[in-house]
């Protein structure tokens, strides 16, 4: 138990103290032994950090959340660049003392300036990203504490190497971290997986929310929003000290916490003493880990050199040293089993001759009596007794050689020919001719064989005929081994060859995992030795008694601490300038006298009674259907304007400031996404009626297996996926899912608790009250079970014939949308895109935005508007200016020039339209108003005006033939005889010309066309490569961290991969606009070019253009050629550790790789496109060609015969000069 006696605490808190500088010091020394400098500049920093006392406050978050506006709150100086664009590009420190600045470079001696400093240089450095890596900045500030040290740091979304290394190098000092969050972002991936990062290195997290004063507690009540924030700290595992909601404009705000983080910066001050020791212990931690991953790096050659052994030898088993003792093992045994096989094979010939009796008691009387015949005196008979003997001789040695010779072979011969048989099968060296050849094997028992055995004067007693016996046997079983061995010898050596070749894969596959054995066991006792190392530095910091009367030098301290400076005084810098526009003024400027317009009521009347008047007149017809289209077109003009942005971006509140009231629900928290269309009301669809079509089963079961598939579950129905979509829930609740993952599995628990209300409801249209609308977009249970809304709804925007159709945001999940959102930017009449105030564009954004900017030149006119939403946020027109530069900048950086771009506020838009009164320190109005008069001149002067145009030239067109009818009907009998001959041969030769027109030339140049645009579209992939792969691969995702790495890589791959196709799936999308251009520009070119030839013979006929149709959409193939197991393998084998990857740039070896092996996948890619795209334009030029030909032949027979009919009938002349009258009243 502690003591309470405070002297004996003081002297236990400083012997505390004592041993953590002691450490630091032991620490230090051997780092700086083991030659790892960072990680000792590290603890040189800490040591500087124990002996000051100093309370580090670290300032972190998404960019433009407010970290340098905070820290300037606090320091009551505008020190720090605050905008709402990225500003601060690097780590900046700022404390209390005498003036001076130091800035720290990449590359390069750093930089001290002296006295006076100007706060306009600080924030110049603090804005280079790309030179300076951090800013230390002192001042007698009289807000901050002498013992009191504030970090601002780049924003964390950064995937620039060098910004997230230097800012997470940085934080290792920060004692408290106040991570500063916009309130439209808190939910925002990035700020979630880098709090969490954080806490899991067990830093002290406070969170802000900053910007609490753009809550509006009519579009959500506050407590549930927060209940919202809350559950996502919760499903991350967040566990922050405290949240905070601020607001650095309204400081009256009532749900302001801003005071209450000043007094917890005081409270966190006085408990300093409490704090440091443990913030230097973590660190210190920390920093030994990083010192682990140093020794790593210094032996990484050497590991690699083990590792490239390893995998240059192929696949390998589990337990490669149980599997090289079993093949060592198998190596050695087959070759002793080959010796001793042939050992075996000799003894048992050996035992069975051995065992052989071929002289048994039995044959020994013949044996008796053969020997009896051959001795000197041996005699049969008395007369003629030679001749008898040498026959008996004879007869005695046959009976005894036939006995032995058949004792022979069924004693020895029979078992020695079915061991050698047996022995051969048993090798598989056995054939038929093999077996007559052991057939052969045989002793002969001759009678010079058994002759040569008898002994002279051995006589025939017992004795003789059993050591005669014995002889014989012993030479014949010898004959046989000696045969049996001259046999075997070709065997044997077949055998020891069929060894050697057999072994001889094994003795490979020994070598092979020797090798490996050999490097597995390097990496080993490397890794052993490493961690030795280790622990002998970690014991330190564990132990909890170190000798405190050490000495130790400071020249490690000095050595890291002490930097060499280029000195330079404030005022010898050059001055930095800022970029200034009058944005306000820009804007008014725009506002030009809009141009004369045609009064459309006038020309519809106009058109229909041009028409009435002709069409009765013979030859007219044609003229009067296009006269009545064109007035019909007119009279129910209707305009589509697609919204367009990211999710959060204000567009809901941006449609309902147009609007002029709220009718699309509005919230800070994402939604899921459904188109929602604001259409005029009509007859049928009264004010306020609102039409949901809801997904139909096939739509639903694709967006569920595309959810499902990131969770690797397949389904074959929808009712199938209810309880699989249970588990998957189960599963995952409390895991960490990066972003892809989290959004699909919201999806999936919105598709679980609306299934058992609207699987009924799947395929129908739904015809719901404004009231019920709101559900089926804000609550997610019904919203993701809708395809589209559309609102029927009568106010002055709905009135010019406009519908508003509110897109899926450009992150949407859907699939469907991509193809969607590209129909409503090739088709709609006019596009609006909506950005945040305070956000720079999102990934998503940028390559919505690199879209528009790929196909705006190809339409007939700039239908594009940019808004920069929630301009009320600015503090002063200064920033306003800034922000509309920063983003006419992002947009010319995406290929869209001379971008119509227009800051609003549809907060105060709406107020203004509600007759509401407002208050901001600058703007007068909302801006709204210069917009919406750009906007409505567009549609009046640009849409409207072209329509008009264009009907009136028809209509001028159709009185021109008329005067031109009329005056050939007044003609001379002789003179409409001969225009008679000569309009009959005119229409032959053109209708001739026109049918007979060659075509194939309008195939030939679509295909090169087609061909080009798709040669180019990998040109700029390339160009884009390196950046799609640092977004994929960067420090922010790949971490050392005790996850898989592996795996971290696959995925960063399969990211690569997914970009690179949809990059190609939206180029290809783009030369679909581009394509069909083509193809209206050529057709209209050939209808003109035709039309001058016809005017040469025909001086008044005038071909009217025919206005091309919209075309097929081509559906784009979004699928990219799946990458295989060996490229991912291979893929790793560029990835040692994340310092050589990042900091040493080793990654440029991975990209090369992979731009050479992803380019025949591209290849591939477009080529099949290309051939695709040519196929189907073909047919629609055909079509159109078939059209084109047709209306003009329709024109061609009108005019001739009306022609005809003029100078063939009689015409009532007074009566088509009154028509004529009154219809060249219309003509202009």
């Amino acid at each position: 138990m502690g003591s309470n006696n405070p002297k004996q605490q003081i002297q236990q808190h400083t012997k505390e103290i004592n041993q953590l500088q002691t450490k630091l010091h032991l620490i230090l020394e051997k780092l700086h032994k083991h030659g790892d400098h960072k990680s000792a500049r590290k603890v040189a920093e800490l040591l500087h950090k124990h002996s000051t006392k100093e309370l580090s406050i670290a300032f972190c978050g998404h960019f433009s959340a407010g970290k340098s506006s905070f820290i300037n709150e606090i320091l009551e100086e505008a020190i720090l660049p605050a905008s709402p664009i990225p500003t601060s590009a690097n780590v900046v420190q700022i404390k209390n003392g005498e003036e001076l600045a130091h800035v720290h470079f990449f590359e390069g001696e750093s930089l001290e300036i002296l006295p006076p400093v100007s706060f306009e240089h600080v924030k110049a450095y603090c804005k280079n990203g790309d030179q300076v890596e951090s800013v230390e900045y002192q001042f007698p500030f009289e807000k901050l504490p002498a013992d009191m040290v504030v970090l601002d740091t780049p924003g964390v979304d950064s995937t620039d190497d060098a910004h997230r290394i230097s800012t997470e190098s940085a934080l290792h000092l920060a004692d408290v971290i106040f991570y500063v969050m916009d309130y439209n972002h808190v939910q925002s991936e990035v700020n979630l997986k880098f709090i969490k990062e954080l806490q899991d290195k067990e830093k002290k997290i406070y969170l802000i929310v900053n910007q609490i004063d753009k809550h509006r507690e009519e579009e959500i009540p506050f407590a549930t929003y927060n209940e919202r924030i809350m559950e996502s700290f919760k499903d991350w595992g967040i566990i922050p000290a405290s949240i905070y909601f601020t607001s650095l404009k309204e400081i009256s705000h009532p749900l302001n916490d801003l005071s209450i983080v000043k007094e917890t910066i005081q409270i966190l001050r006085q408990d300093k003493l409490d704090i440091l020791p443990k913030t230097i212990e973590r660190a210190l931690i920390q920093v030994m880990d990083e010192h682990k991953e140093w020794q790593l790096e210094q032996r990484a050659d050497e590991i690699d050199r083990y590792e490239q052994t390893i995998h240059s030898l192929g696949d390998l088993p589990k337990d490669v040293a149980e599997t090289l003792r079993v093949r060592k093992y198998k190596l050695t045994t087959i070759q002793s089993e080959t010796a001793e096989m042939k050992e075996d094979f000799i003894n048992q010939t050996k035992r069975i001759l051995e065992n052989a009796n071929i002289t048994p008691f039995e044959m020994r009387e013949l044996a008796e009596r053969y020997l009896e015949s051959q001795q000197k005196g041996f005699k049969v008979g008395m007369l003629f007794s030679g001749k008898k003997t040498q026959e008996e001789r004879e007869q005695r040695s046959a009976a005894f050689r036939s006995d032995l010779t058949e004792r022979v072979k069924t004693q020895v011969e029979k078992f020695i020919h079915e061991h050698i048989i047996s022995f051969l099968k048993g090798q598989n060296f056995y054939s038929p001719s093999i077996f007559d050849s052991v057939q052969e094997l045989t002793v002969p028992i001759t009678e010079e064989f058994v002759a040569g055995h008898v002994k002279a004067g051995a006589g025939y007693t017992g004795n003789a005929v059993l050591h005669y016996t014995k002889d014989l046997a012993h030479s014949i079983k010898l004959a046989y081994q000696k045969q049996v061995q001259r046999f075997m010898e070709g065997y044997f050596e077949k055998l020891e060859k069929k060894i050697q070749d057999s072994t001889k894969e094994l003795s490979m596959e020994v070598k092979r995992l020797e090798a490996v054995h050999h490097a597995q066991e390097g990496i080993t006792h490397l890794h052993i030795e490493l961690e030795q190392k280790y622990e002998e530095l970690n014991s330190i910091i564990l132990s909890k008694f170190v000798k405190e009367d050490q000495v130790f030098s400071d020249k490690f301290l000095a050595h890291y601490l002490n930097r060499s400076y280029k000195t330079v005084r404030g005022d010898e810098l050059p001055s930095s300038t800022t970029k200034r526009n009058d944005t306000i003024q820009k804007q008014e400027a725009i506002l030009v006298e809009p141009m004369k317009q045609s009064d459309p009521a006038i020309l519809v009347k106009g058109l229909k009674e041009t028409a009435s008047s002709l069409k009765r007149i013979h030859g007219f017809q044609t003229i009067v259907d296009d006269l009545k289209k064109r007035a019909d077109k007119i009279e129910n003009q209707t305009f589509t304007v697609a919204l367009f942005g990211a999710f959060s971006a204000g567009k809901s509140s941006l449609a309902n400031a147009l609007f002029g009231e709220k009718v699309l629900p509005v919230s800070p928290n994402p939604t899921t996404a459904s188109i929602n269309k604001i259409s005029p009301v009509t007859k049928d669809h009264p004010h306020g009626s609102v039409n949901v079509q809801m997904k139909t089963v096939e739509q639903l079961f694709q967006d569920v297996q595309q959810a499902l598939q990131i969770f690797n579950t397949d389904i074959r129905d929808l009712e199938e996926s209810v309880p699989t979509i249970k588990s998957i829930i189960t599963k995952n609740e409390h895991l960490e899912l990066d972003a892809n993952k989290k959004t699909h599995f919201h999806f999936l628990k919105a598709f679980l608790t609306g299934w058992e209300d609207m699987k009924t409801k799947l395929g129908t249209l739904q015809q719901v009250s404004l009231n019920e609308f709101e559900a089926y977009v804000a609550r997610e249970e019904k919203s993701c079970f809708v395809e589209w809304i559309e609102v029927f709804y009568d106010c002055a925007f709905t009135r010019q014939g406009l519908t508003l159709v509110d897109t899926p945001g450009a992150d949407s999940i859907n699939a469907r949308h991509t193809d969607v959102s590209f129909d409503y930017i090739k088709n709609a009449d006019a596009i609006l895109f909506v950005t945040y105030y305070q956000h720079a564009f999102s990934k998503a954004d940028r390559e919505f935005l690199i879209q528009l900017g790929r196909v705006k030149d190809a339409f007939a006119m700039d239908k594009m508007f940019f808004l920069v939403n929630a301009a009320d946020l600015a503090n002063n027109e200064e920033e306003l200016e800034l922000v509309c530069d920063y983003v006419e900048d992002q947009l010319t950086a995406y290929g869209i020039r001379h971008p119509r771009l227009y800051p609003v506020s549809s907060l105060l838009a709406l107020k203004e339209k509600e007759n509401r009164p407002f208050d901001h320190p600058f703007l007068e109005t909302s801006l709204m108003n210069a917009f919406e008069q750009a906007f409505t001149d567009f549609i009046q002067s640009d849409l409207v005006e072209m329509s008009l145009h264009a009907a009136q030239s028809d209509l001028n067109k159709a009185v021109a033939l008329f005067e031109h009818f009329v005056q050939q009907a007044k003609l001379g009998s002789e003179e409409k005889e001969k225009l008679q001959l000569l309009h009959a041969s005119n229409k032959r030769n053109l209708e001739a010309h026109i049918k007979g027109y060659a075509t194939e030339s309008f195939y030939t140049l679509l295909e090169q066309e087609i061909n080009e645009l798709v040669y180019y579209i990998k040109q700029r992939t390339l160009l884009r490569f390196s950046d799609f792969f640092k977004e994929s691969f960067n420090p922010a995702v790949i971490r050392e961290d005790g996850r898989n790495i592996k795996a971290q890589l696959i995925s960063c791959l399969h990211e690569l991969v997914t970009d690179i196709s949809h990059n190609l799936s939206q180029e290809v999308r783009a030369t679909t606009v581009r394509t069909e251009n083509f193809i209206r520009k050529s057709l209209e070119s050939w209808q003109k070019e035709l039309e001058s030839e016809a005017q040469q013979l025909e001086a008044q006929l005038s071909l009217r253009v025919l206005e091309a149709e919209d075309y097929t959409p081509f559906k784009v193939n979004s699928s990219f050629p799946s990458i295989s197991p060996k490229l991912e393998k291979q893929t790793i084998g560029y990835y040692r550790n994340s310092k050589a990857f990042f900091e040493k740039n080793e990654k440029q070896k991975m990209v090369l790789f992979l731009e050479e092996q992803l380019s025949p996948l591209m290849d591939s890619y477009l080529k099949e496109s290309a051939q695709k795209l040519t196929v189907h334009y073909k047919n629609e030029m055909q079509i159109s060609l078939k059209e084109v030909k047709k209306y003009k032949l329709r024109q061609l027979e009108d005019y001739f015969g009306g022609m005809q009919a003029a100078l063939e009938q009689e015409q009532d002349i007074p009566h088509l000069e009154e028509v004529l009258s009154q219809i060249q009243q219309n003509k202009k």
